[in-house]
């Protein structure tokens, strides 16, 4: 009697964990992924809430204008933390180009943030910031007049 090989039908065990091995790092790359992109949308975000701190800070300026520039109201650190600092705790404010008692038509604002997940590795390069150049014109001295 002629004997029949029997034909295996499916996987071996070995080609099912090879094919788990592979799919489960291919989704832990999947989830790397998905972690850093929310990672830099936080970020994102918190350089949105920054830019609009900045620009609060050049629309408080714009208001008081006439004033700074013609000594009426005084450019001191009580102005700059009462007025211009972010409203928002974990954002920090410095002025560059202008001094406290000497306001400056131009300079520069600069609001920084901590977000120890996103780091540059250039040292030079700070990614939780932003800088705002503000330029105001001279206005007349009769700016305030009724």
């Amino acid at each position: 009697m002629k004997q029949l090989k029997k034909q295996q039908n499916g996987f071996s065990l070995v080609e099912v964990i090879i094919a788990m091995f592979i799919s489960s790092v291919a989704l832990l790359a999947l989830a790397a992924g998905q972690l850093k992109s929310l990672q830099y949308a936080n970020n994102s975000f918190q350089y949105t809430v920054a830019l609009i701190q900045a620009n609060n800070a050049v629309e408080r300026v714009w208001a008081d204008a006439c004033d700074l520039q013609h000594g009426a109201k005084a450019f001191n650190q009580a102005y700059i933390d009462n007025t211009l600092a972010p409203d928002i705790t974990g954002y920090s404010m410095a002025l560059i180009g202008t001094a406290a008692n000497a306001f400056n038509n131009n300079f520069t604002i600069n609001i920084s943030w901590t977000d120890e997940r996103v780091n540059n590795p250039n040292q030079g390069i700070n990614d939780n910031q932003i800088n705002i150049n503000a330029a105001f014109p001279q206005l007349p001295s009769t700016c305030n007049a009724p």
